[in-house]
This record gives C-alpha cells, structure tokens and sequence, in this order.
C-alpha cells in the first residue's frame, strides 16, 4: 500500500493566503498594464522629440480647460471609491460607490464629446503624428477607462445583491485607481 503525502496543515485547517487571489490576479494585469502605458508614453515622447514641429492641425484646439475639469471628475471618482471601500458593507457603501460609477462614467461620456468634436475639425489618426499618438494614448486609457465603468456597474449589482465580498470589491479599486492615477499623466503628456 502506498503512503501518500499531505501538504496541508493537517484536517479541517484552511490557511488564509497572505493576498487573496483576485487581488493578486489584479495586481499582475494592473502590473502588464503599467508597462503597456508606458511603453505608449515613451513612443509618443521619443517621436515627439522629433518630429520638429509638434502641434495639432491649425483647425484645431485641444479643449485644456474642459479636460481639465473631466480630469477633477474622474479623480473625485477615485475617491468616492476610496471611501465607498472604507465603509464597505454599511449602506453608505452602495451610495459612495454609485458616486464613483457615475462620476466614472461622466468622464468617459465627456471625453467621447471630446473625441468627436475634435474629429469634426480635423483631428484625426490621418491628420499627422500628432492626431496619430494622440487618439492613440487617449484612447487606450478612454478603452480601459469605460472597461473599468462597466466593471463598477456589473460589481455594484452583485453588491445590491449581496454577492460581492471585500476581496473582489478591492480588486476592481485597484484596477480604477490604475485608471484614475494615469489620467493625470496623460493630461500632461498629450495636452501640453
């Protein structure tokens, strides 16, 4: 008869694991994300820095003041994020989080405006380099950050319904606070 050998702590023992799985899970994606970003931020500066000449077509005005403004939104999202995990499972939780899902949302919704009325006078992925990197680096981050409102909105539904629990509830703050904290770089990179 063959022994077999157990790795376990003994019977009936479970071990909590020192990060739990779906925030380790988050952190490795949020980890591969970094590193995508900042490959696009080091192109877009390596081919800024010569291409001479950088601005959008002269039709064109990018909108400071209002991606500004969209900038304060969506870190006001981050942080009624923050505090809807704060006080995760007391009712307030749901209200602070459809907050942020709103204010995430608004940002997106914003910067689609943007993005179509930028078209409308002439910046386009074809109107050069500029449009090129620009539609490029906003519109990778403008892909994750609707990604990321989906995700709020199908997790604000399971915790309407009590099918969420603090672990996955952390995992999707990550990813939106990746969100959130790259915005600004971008803002400043593309926009000025």
């Amino acid at each position: 008869m063959a022994q077999t050998m157990s790795l376990s702590a003994g019977p009936g023992s479970t071990r909590k694991p020192l990060i739990p799985s779906s925030v380790l899970g988050m952190l490795i994606f949020v980890t591969t994300e970094i590193m995508f970003f900042v490959a696009l931020v080091s192109a877009h500066t390596v081919i800024k820095s010569s291409a001479g000449v950088w601005s959008p077509p002269d039709t064109v005005r990018l909108p400071l003041l209002a991606t500004g403004f969209n900038t304060l939104v969506l870190l006001s999202s981050g942080v009624f994020l923050f505090l809807a995990g704060r006080s995760f499972g007391q009712e307030k939780a749901r209200t602070l989080f459809a907050l942020s899902i709103v204010t995430g949302l608004f940002f997106v919704c914003l910067q689609g405006y943007e993005w179509v009325n930028l078209i409308k006078f002439g910046l386009t992925m074809t109107s050069g380099v500029f449009g090129a990197t620009f539609f490029l680096l906003v519109g990778s981050h403008g892909l994750h950050a609707a990604s990321g409102v989906l995700a709020m909105m199908i997790v604000y539904r399971l915790m309407s319904r009590g099918r969420i629990n603090r672990d996955n509830f952390k995992a999707l703050q990550i990813f939106w606070y990746f969100i959130v904290a790259i915005w600004p770089l971008f803002y400043a990179v593309v926009y000025f």
